[in-house]
Formats: structure tokens, C-alpha cells, sequence
């Protein structure tokens, strides 16, 4: 059985982690195959958003603790498994195509670090997310003591790296971390409606604008370069779709172009 499945809805596709039995905890075979699909749907035009989320009770209950217990990962096998790892929530935090993480039940260290590597974070309000790293002998990954900070402030960031503390949907919702807190039976519904939103706009600048945001550039580079950013949109067909359709008064249609 896979441990990733694909769907596809227009131009939204649905990666959902497929490990249940296991909470989807994270395996090497997990990280290669999501990467895979991650590299597939950027590179897919027809793709203009991504959704994730996890098959059962969990979004990802983190690593397999199971597997690192069992002692038989060679010193190069662990090197792999962490390239992975990163491998992973870069590929999320880079790609052109906006992703949004659909979170139920737990995403716990490294589904937390998946979870907040995506543009988008929609949690059930009873959905945990946390990084228990510190308190168990290791590290986060992802990128994480970089990108969380710069989302919710460094002292709630302490909160969850340092102390362990886990945020609920609600909380991670009033913080600034999650776009939503939804009930459970409205999480999908809710994370497909944002999806389909991204997809309505101009694929050229939002991948621009993402690439923007992550560079977290000084103002004196930011004022040099958003007049370059706008002259080159301005050569696209899409800029001037934009432009007629807002003069006719139409929702305009978008090519990538």
C-alpha cells in the first residue's frame, strides 16, 4: 500500500499520508514518496494548489519511534533519514505551488515540522500540534527554529521548542499560526475552499510572492526589487488578462503565462 495517495480535483491535488495503523508516523519510504508527488505537482501547470493531510485519526504523529528503537539504521542510514527529512518540508516551503496542511487529531514533531513548512495551516480545534524534541534527547528539523519564530514571535516559540507545549487548533488559530480552526466534520470542506481560492489567483506573482515572503528580504533589497518583480509580471499574458478583466468587470482567467 502506498504511503502517500494522490487525488486530483481540477487543479487542486490531495497528498494524504497514509500510514494510519502507524498514526502516519513518518518512514523513509513516507519522506521519498511525498517528495516525489511534491516534485510532480509543482512542476504540473494544471496544479495550482496542494492539499495535505493524513489518512486516519492523525495527521502525523512524528517520527516512528518504533523503527529508531529497534536500533538497526546504520550511522548512514540516519544521515539519509534526516536528509529526507529536510528534504521534505524544503520542498514544501520552496515550491512554487501554494500548499495547505489539513490538520486532524495530532501532528506532533516531525508531522509538526510538515505542518508549518506549508503556506497554509488549517487545524480542527482539537487537533494538537507540538514539538516534543527537547524533552525526549533531539532536535527539531524542517527548518523550524528559523520559520516558527518569524509566524508566531520567538516567545511562543520557546513555548512550543523549549518547554513542549502543545497548541491546539483554537490556540494556534488566536497566535497567528493556523489560517482556521474549524470543528473536525468541516476541516477538508474548509482546507478544499482556501485551496481552491490560492488556485483562483495568477499563478506567476504568488509564486513570487511565496519566494518573497520566505527570503524575508531588508527593506533596502525589497524596495530594489519588487519594481523588477512588476515590470517582468507585466510582460505575461496573465498581467494582461488581469488588467482586462478587472476592466470588464469579469473574473479573470489565469494561464501561467
Amino acid at each position: 500500500m502506498s504511503t502517500v495517495l494522490v487525488s486530483r480535483s481540477g487543479p487542486i491535488a490531495t497528498l494524504t499520508l497514509n500510514r494510519p495503523e502507524r498514526l502516519n508516523a513518518v518512514s523513509e519510504e513516507l519522506y521519498e514518496a511525498l517528495i516525489g508527488h511534491l516534485v510532480v505537482a509543482d512542476s504540473d501547470p494544471q496544479v495550482r494548489c496542494v492539499i495535505l493531510h493524513g489518512a486516519g485519526r492523525a495527521f502525523c504523529a512524528g517520527a516512528d519511534l518504533k523503527a529508531h528503537r529497534s536500533g538497526t539504521r546504520t550511522p548512514a542510514e540516519q544521515a539519509h533519514y534526516l536528509d529526507l527529512a529536510q528534504r521534505a518540508c524544503e520542498q514544501i516551503q520552496r515550491m512554487d505551488t501554494p500548499v495547505v496542511a489539513a490538520v486532524a487529531g495530532y501532528a506532533l514533531g516531525a508531522g509538526a515540522e510538515l505542518a508549518v513548512s506549508a503556506d497554509f495551516l488549517v487545524m480542527a480545534e482539537d487537533a494538537q500540534i507540538g514539538f516534543p524534541e527537547v524533552s525526549i534527547g533531539t532536535f527539531v528539523g524542517g527548518g523550524v527554529t528559523h520559520r516558527l519564530p518569524r509566524l508566531i514571535g520567538l516567545r511562543r516559540a520557546a513555548d512550543l521548542l523549549i518547554l513542549g507545549e502543545r497548541c491546539d487548533g483554537t490556540r494556534a488559530f488566536d497566535w497567528g499560526l493556523a489560517y482556521a480552526s474549524v470543528s473536525g466534520d468541516i476541516l477538508l470542506d474548509t482546507a478544499r475552499g482556501l485551496a481552491e481560492s490560492l488556485a483562483a489567483k495568477a499563478p506567476l506573482p504568488l509564486a513570487r510572492m511565496k519566494a518573497a515572503l520566505r527570503r524575508d528580504d531588508p527593506l533596502d533589497v525589497a524596495l530594489a526589487t519588487e519594481p523588477r518583480q512588476i515590470l517582468e509580471l507585466m510582460a505575461t499574458r496573465d498581467w494582461a488578462e488581469g488588467v482586462a478583466a478587472f476592466a470588464e468587470r469579469r473574473t479573470p482567467v489565469f494561464e501561467g503565462k
